[in-house]
C-alpha cells in the first residue's frame, strides 16, 4: 500500500473568499500549537513528501523539527484500496491498475476511507464534488501520478468540492477554468465547515472571465494545509481567496502575476498562518488580512471581526502593489502579525491599517505587529510609508526592528515616518546594505540583518528555508547564516 506522508508545518491558519460566501497588548498568543483540530493528534513528523522547494531556485532541503510547525492530519496515513483514473480508459472500468475508471468523479464516487484515488497523466474535464469523507486516520486522497491537468473548458470550475472532510488533494494542475480554478465550501451551512483538508503541490494558471474570480477559493473551511502551490493569472480576483475559514496553514505557495490580490482572509477568518512563500507583481494587496464581507456571509455569523491571529511570516514580496496596494494590508484585522518577511521595491505604500466593515459589532483594525522585515525600496515608488484609514486603532500597532535601505536616498536617510496616529519606528536597522544575493534575495553572512530582531512572543518559527531563527533572529525571511 502505498504512503503518502510530507513533513509539514502548522501554525493556525484560515482565510476567507468573496462577499458572496461559498459560490458554486501587541503580545500575541498564538495559541496550540501542536492540535491538528479538535481531538486530532498530528502525531510524529515523518520522512518524504514533496522537495521543499521555497521557490525557483531555491531548494530548502528537510525542516528542522526544533521549530517546524505540527504535520498534516495525513503524514503517516497508509491507504489500504487504490482506484486507478485514466484519460484514455474505456467504459465499464472498476478502478483496478488492468481496468481503470474514466473520470476521476466516477472514482471519487467509489471510494471510501482509507482509499488514494490515483489519476494517470491526461488531461480531464472539470469536476464537481460533493461529501467527500474519509476518516482521520483513513482519509480519501486525490492523487496525480504524473502530469495532470484539469480544464475547467473555459466556462466552469475546474475543482469544486463542497462539505469535504478528511481529504488529500495532490499534484493536480487547473487551466482555462471559466470561474474559480478551485472552490472549496461548507455547502452553504455554516454550521458544518468542510474541515481537514490537505492541497499538496496545487497549480492553478489562468482561471477566471473578468468576474471576481480566484485561483483557490474557500468559505467554511476549517483544520485545513495547503502546502506548495503555484497560482497565476487569476482575473479580477484573488490567488487564494477565503471566507471564514478558521486553523489553517498555507505554505511554499507562489502567487504570481494575477489581475487582483495575492492571499486575502476575511468574513470572520482567524488562525491563519501564511508562511514561506513568494508574491511576485501582485498589483494590489499581497496579503489582505481581513477585507470587507456581507454580513449574511460570516462565519460565524456574529464575528467581531473580519479577520483575526493572522500571521504573515518568513514570506518574499517583490514589485507588489503597484495598482494603490501594498505588500501587506490589516484591514479589521484583530492581532494580526507581518513578522520576517522580506519586501524588495514595494509600491504605493508598504502596509496599510483599514477597516472597510465598519457595522457597530466590529472591532477596530488593532493590535497589529509589523517586526523583523527587511524592506528594500526606492522612496519615488512609494506615497507614504504606512497608510492609515479611518476608524482604526493605528495607536495600538507596533512597528519595529526592521531593516529600511532605500536605493535611492543616501547615506543619511533617516527611515520611515509614519502619520494618522501610528507610532514611530523603534529599534530599526536605517539605511544599511543587507547584502542580498542571488534571485531569491538571501542576505549574506556579514548582512547586517544577522541577529538584529526581536524575539517574538510565540513559538520559534522557521524562516524561508524551513531553518530555525536564532535567539535573537535575523532580520527578513531567512536566517542569516555565518
Amino acid at each position: 500500500m502505498r504512503r503518502l506522508a510530507v513533513v509539514m508545518v502548522w501554525l493556525v491558519a484560515a482565510g476567507c473568499g468573496d462577499d458572496d460566501g461559498a459560490t458554486d497588548d501587541p503580545t500575541i498568543d498564538g495559541g496550540p500549537r501542536g492540535d491538528a483540530g479538535p481531538g486530532v493528534d498530528a502525531g510524529p513528523a515523518a520522512d518524504g513528501g514533496p522537495r521543499r522547494d521555497a521557490g525557483p531556485g531555491l531548494d530548502a532541503g528537510p525542516p528542522d523539527d526544533s521549530c517546524a510547525f505540527p504535520a498534516p492530519f495525513d503524514v503517516g496515513a497508509s491507504y489500504e484500496r487504490i482506484l486507478h483514473v485514466a484519460a484514455d480508459a474505456g467504459p465499464g472500468g472498476d478502478g483496478s491498475e488492468g481496468s481503470p475508471f474514466d473520470s476521476i468523479r466516477a472514482a471519487v464516487s467509489a471510494a471510501t476511507p482509507g482509499t488514494e484515488v490515483r489519476i494517470a497523466a491526461g488531461t480531464y474535464s472539470s469536476l464537481r464534488l460533493d461529501a467527500v469523507t474519509g476518516e482521520l486516520e483513513r482519509p480519501i486522497a486525490i492523487v496525480a501520478d504524473g502530469d495532470v491537468q484539469i480544464d475547467g473548458g473555459g466556462t466552469d470550475t475546474g475543482l469544486a468540492m463542497s462539505d469535504a472532510q478528511f481529504v488529500v488533494v495532490q499534484g493536480l494542475t487547473i487551466v482555462n477554468a471559466g470561474v474559480h480554478g478551485m472552490n472549496l465550501d461548507d455547502g452553504g451551512s455554516y454550521d458544518t465547515p468542510a474541515h481537514h483538508l490537505v492541497l499538496r503541490d496545487i497549480t492553478v494558471i489562468d482561471a477566471g472571465s473578468g468576474g471576481n474570480n480566484d485561483c483557490i477559493k474557500m468559505s467554511g473551511v476549517d483544520d485545513f494545509w495547503i502546502d506548495g502551490a503555484t497560482v497565476s493569472g487569476c482575473d479580477r480576483g484573488e490567488g487564494i481567496d477565503m471566507v471564514g475559514c478558521h486553523r489553517g496553514l498555507i505554505q511554499r505557495v507562489i502567487v504570481r502575476d494575477v489581475v487582483g490580490s495575492g492571499i486575502q482572509a476575511k468574513g470572520g477568518s482567524a488562525d491563519v498562518t501564511i508562511h514561506a512563500g513568494r508574491f511576485t507583481n501582485v498589483p494590489g494587496r499581497g496579503v489582505n488580512a481581513g477585507g470587507s464581507t456581507g454580513l449574511e456571509f460570516f462565519r460565524p455569523l456574529d464575528a467581531p471581526h473580519e479577520a483575526a491571529n493572522i500571521r504573515v511570516l518568513a514570506n518574499l514580496f517583490e514589485d507588489v502593489g503597484a495598482e494603490s496596494g501594498a505588500p501587506v494590508a490589516f484591514v479589521g484585522c484583530d492581532g494580526c502579525v507581518v513578522a520576517n518577511n522580506t519586501i524588495i521595491r514595494p509600491q504605493t505604500w508598504v502596509a496599510r491599517i483599514l477597516q472597510e466593515s465598519t457595522d457597530a459589532r466590529f472591532v477596530p483594525s488593532r493590535d497589529g505587529l509589523f517586526v523583523n522585515n527587511l524592506i528594500v525600496l526606492n522612496t519615488a515608488d512609494i506615497r507614504t510609508f504606512v497608510n492609515v484609514g479611518a476608524n482604526t486603532a493605528p495607536e495600538t500597532f507596533i512597528f519595529g526592528s526592521n531593516l529600511w535601505w532605500a536605493l535611492d536616498e543616501g547615506a543619511g536617510w533617516g527611515g520611515p515616518t509614519y502619520s494618522g496616529g501610528l507610532p514611530a519606528e523603534t529599534d530599526s536597522v536605517i539605511q544599511e546594505d543587507p547584502q542580498l544575493t542571488g534571485a531569491d534575495q538571501v542576505p549574506a553572512g556579514s548582512s547586517p540583518a544577522a541577529g538584529a530582531g526581536r524575539v517574538l512572543s510565540f513559538a520559534p518559527i522557521p524562516d524561508r528555508l524551513f531553518r530555525c531563527y536564532e535567539d535573537p533572529p535575523s532580520i527578513g525571511a531567512y536566517e542569516v547564516a555565518e
